[in-house]
Order: structure tokens, then C-alpha cells, then sequence
């Protein structure tokens, strides 16, 4: 429990330091990421795979320095930008893949169609959230998310979403 109050602690004072103007919806968060990071950042639909949803999120940085988000068009409007929100804090904090997630191989183009496989640099995609940089990111995320959505009259409403789909992933 030690840990995860750290790394709650630590998430809530990374998203208060950004410095983030105020926004009305996390898309509008773009801009400001993207002069933090000096990368571009595009939302793209999420490949399906063979016929199923597939991924429900997904990062790709290419080697033109331009980050790709990836979302399920097929799903709310209000569960898009929940993952919107894990891959910008995966962005922000630069994240590299560690155990869980590593760097990309070239993604072939039954994968992606729209991006060369040489072009990739790096790919994160969720799958659950046993490693540490999938829970900060959960976390900050959380915290983006109440960033845009502010005033919250709860310090802790953020954090029952996150805890709650960081037990579901256990």
C-alpha cells in the first residue's frame, strides 16, 4: 500500500507542476503537450484485430517525431478520452516500455496500415497493469483527467477510477 500511495502522491504533484492551462475536454490538452515534448501528436482510430476491438489504446512515437495516439472510434466518447489521457502521461513522462512494454520492432502493416514499419521508433500498448509505468500512467491520467474536469469538490475522486481499474487488472 506504501507504494502506491507514493506513486499517488508523486502522479498528483507531476500533473500540478505541467503547469497546464485550463481546458474544456482533454483533446484540447494536445497543444500544450505537444510544445512540452517538441513532438506532434495525432489521434488515429486503433487497428481491429481479426474483427475484435484489439487494443484499447495505444502509443506509437515514429522517428519523425511525431507521437500517435491511438483509440477504439467504437467506444464512448468519455472512454476515448480516459485513453487519451494513459497514453499523454505515458508521452509526458516518457515512458520507454520497460518489462511490460518495450521499445517496437517495425510494426508490420497488418498492424498499423497507415505508418511505415521503419518509421516506428517506439510502440506502448496497454495490457494490464501490473508494471509500474502502467499504473503511474493510469494515475496521471486520472489526474489530466480531473485537470480538464475541474472543479472537483472530492481530493479523492480521481483516485477511486484509477484504483478501481488498477484492481480489475490484478
Amino acid at each position: 500500500m506504501r507504494r502506491w500511495d507514493t506513486t499517488r502522491r508523486d502522479s498528483r504533484r507531476f500533473v500540478r507542476e505541467l503547469g497546464l492551462p485550463p481546458v474544456g475536454n482533454i483533446r484540447e490538452l494536445l497543444p500544450a503537450v505537444e510544445q512540452r515534448t517538441g513532438h506532434a501528436i495525432h489521434i488515429a482510430p486503433a487497428p481491429a484485430l481479426g474483427g475484435k476491438l484489439g487494443l484499447c489504446g495505444m502509443w506509437i512515437r515514429t522517428t519523425d517525431g511525431v507521437d500517435y495516439i491511438f483509440v477504439h472510434e467504437k467506444t464512448s466518447r468519455a472512454h476515448q478520452d480516459h485513453i487519451i489521457a494513459h497514453e499523454l502521461a505515458h508521452i509526458l513522462r516518457n515512458h520507454q516500455g520497460g518489462s511490460a512494454l518495450s521499445p517496437a520492432k517495425p510494426v508490420g502493416s497488418r498492424l498499423i496500415s497507415t505508418l511505415e514499419p521503419a518509421a516506428v521508433k517506439m510502440m506502448l500498448g496497454r495490457s494490464d497493469y501490473e508494471y509500474q509505468d502502467e499504473r503511474e500512467a493510469e494515475l496521471i491520467g486520472s489526474y489530466l483527467q480531473r485537470h480538464v474536469h475541474r472543479p472537483r469538490r472530492h481530493a479523492g475522486d480521481g483516485d477511486r477510477v484509477a484504483e478501481t481499474l488498477l484492481r480489475i487488472g490484478r
